[in-house]
């Protein structure tokens, strides 16, 4: 389950459907990885459209991934540290779908459907295992295990 106040926080974050995220992995040499991704959530999970090689693989090597969600212009901003299931069943194929519907709609969806694979496009399925708020409602809020 997303921690209510963290889910406020998306909530607020990621009211425009074309708002990216970055994702931060790392490669299998130590070096950071960061690169646009689109996000989903519910009341459980944190859901991610992958696709490309380079994260994927980084994934499948170590899950640990770092999510960053700013505000144009503001220093607002949602931090998320957490692990990732990269899964590409018939479960994820729905919570895919789900998502691109909640980002792009019906008809975005239609556009951009596609059967998940390994080789295409995967869901990741993030567990939050800390996170950091900031700007938003009157400063600063940490989820459990920030470390600051």
């Amino acid at each position: 389950m997303i921690a209510p106040e963290l889910k406020a926080a998306l909530d607020h974050m990621l009211g425009d459907p074309e708002h990216w995220v970055h994702v931060g992995t790392v490669t299998p040499t130590g070096e950071p990885h960061v690169t646009p991704v689109m996000l989903a959530y519910d009341d459980d999970h944190l859901y991610l459209s992958l696709t490309g090689r380079t994260k994927k693989a980084n994934l499948e090597k170590n899950p640990k991934v770092c999510l960053s969600i700013a505000e144009d212009g503001e220093i607002a901003h949602v931090i998320v540290w957490g692990e990732v299931e990269l899964r590409e069943d018939a479960w994820a194929q729905e919570r895919w779908e789900y998502a691109m519907r909640l980002i792009l709609g019906d008809e975005g969806l239609s556009s951009q459907h596609r059967a998940l694979s390994r080789e295409g496009t995967s869901l990741g399925v993030v567990t939050p295992t800390r996170w950091r708020v900031f700007g938003l409602d009157g400063g600063p809020a940490h989820g459990p295990g920030y470390l600051g």
